[in-house]
């Protein structure tokens, strides 16, 4: 399976290229869209589903079912929300990679916007693998009778997320700034 994925990954950029290699806009657009495209959908499905009384999740055997009462949808998969959450940002954040590397002016206000959004993905993922870390170190905390250290890792995490969240609304602005300028 991650075979595949890594195949696809090498072969895509060369399907998705842009015909017109001579003028100095950056190639692969529709890759990085395509990329961003998977990002939200991690954040907007880990947002929602992580937030809703409606549905429920769990990590388990493949299952849907709905209910007529409270929560109304029940979801079971093989991964965790949070691995999910994980592997649709980073695959989105890689898919755009070619993109970012194809731009060859980056003194225009397309080309800096495009440097810093590349920038921000690189931060942002970097966040959620500390972010990951900090979770995991919760978790077995948490699973201790009476640690002293549990209250100083939730404080940790509390501004972790914080900052996670923040940054994630950095990046759709600058976002909205680089489709602005490239149009």
């Amino acid at each position: 399976m991650i075979v595949v994925l890594f195949i696809t990954l090498i072969i895509l950029p060369l399907v998705a290229a842009d015909d017109d290699y001579e003028n100095e806009e950056a190639q692969f657009g529709g890759l990085a869209e395509a990329g961003f495209a998977l990002i939200t959908a991690g954040i907007v499905l880990y947002s929602v589903v992580k937030r809703t009384p409606f549905i429920e999740y769990k990590k388990g055997r493949f299952f849907i079912a709905m209910s007529p009462e409270m929560p109304f949808l029940r979801l079971r998969a093989p991964l965790s929300l949070l691995d999910i959450h994980h592997l649709l940002v980073v695959l989105g954040s890689l898919m755009t990679i070619p993109h970012f590397i194809s731009c060859q002016d980056y003194s225009t206000p397309a080309g800096l916007t495009g440097l810093l959004l590349g920038f921000i993905l690189l931060i942002e993922n970097i966040s959620g693998f500390y972010g990951r870390y900090l979770h995991a170190k919760v978790e077995k905390l948490r699973r201790e009778i009476s640690s002293p250290y549990l209250k100083e890792a939730l404080k940790k995490f509390r501004r972790w997320r914080e900052f996670h969240i923040a940054w994630t609304l950095v990046m759709y602005i600058i976002l909205v700034l680089h489709v602005i300028f490239v149009d």
